[in-house]
């Protein structure tokens, strides 16, 4: 006989794969494109960060402008005072008197310097300005500054009663000699003061007025003092200055 096989049913269901919803996709694209943000945010500050690093490294060299470098290279090219002529670039705060005393020892020769570059103006001289150190000329400054005496006239005694009286010295003869006066009211600075005041004229400067007052150029200084000067080499036109005798 044949077997009866039988067969039992389960009544277990599949469950068919739910898809993915709508806001599970929307959360999946939120999150992806944060990521993406983010690396281009680090990649951003990454960048940003080695920028800055690369201007702190370069600084002194970018805060060096051209003006300030060609400076710094004609500063270490200014002449010696033993190596003359040469250039001399103008600092800050410099003048033509306190070049002359730098290169010279001597601030009243500061009209070489004057001349050397044709300066009109002798109060206008820029920072960054080369100028032309002549050597100097305080032979040729002091030869023309002392007037040459012509030798007094000798007198000699004779038996005759009624002899002249030797020629005396005038005060303004005894200024003439050795003090760059040239007898009169002149001077070779220009004309004589005599006074115990002095107004300052377009031009004037103090080792000039102290030549035309005393007949020494180096006696300025007695007149910055009195008028409590602190800077021989400024004076303003219009100043009434106390020249003390």
């Amino acid at each position: 006989m044949a077997k009866k096989v039988s067969i039992k049913r389960t009544n277990k269901t599949v469950k068919p794969v739910s898809s993915p919803s709508y806001l599970e996709k929307l959360e999946k694209e939120v999150e992806t494109n944060q990521s993406k943000v983010s690396l281009i945010l680090g990649a951003l500050i990454v960048l940003v960060i080695g920028i800055l690093v690369f201007n702190y490294f370069n600084r002194n060299k970018a805060a060096l402008g051209p003006a300030q470098q060609t400076q710094n290279e004609t500063a270490n090219q200014d002449v010696s005072p033993d190596q003359l002529p040469g250039k001399y670039t103008v600092k800050e705060g410099d003048t033509l008197f306190i070049i002359a005393e730098k290169y010279y020892k001597d601030g009243s020769k500061f009209a070489d310097i004057a001349k050397a570059n044709s300066l009109t103006n002798v109060d206008q001289i820029t920072t960054g300005q080369v100028l032309d150190i002549p050597k100097a000329a305080a032979d040729q400054v002091q030869a023309s500054a002392e007037p040459v005496v012509s030798p007094s006239p000798e007198v000699t005694a004779t038996p005759e009663p009624s002899v002249s009286p030797a020629p005396t010295t005038t005060p303004d003869d005894q200024t003439a000699v050795g003090t760059g006066t040239g007898g009169g009211n002149t001077t070779i600075w220009g004309p004589r003061i005599e006074g115990d005041t002095y107004t300052v004229v377009v031009g004037d400067w103090l080792s000039t007025i102290a030549g035309r007052a005393y007949g020494d150029i180096m006696a300025y200084q007695k007149i910055a003092q009195a008028n409590n000067i602190s800077n021989p080499d400024h004076i303003e036109p219009g100043m009434v200055l106390k020249i003390p005798r």
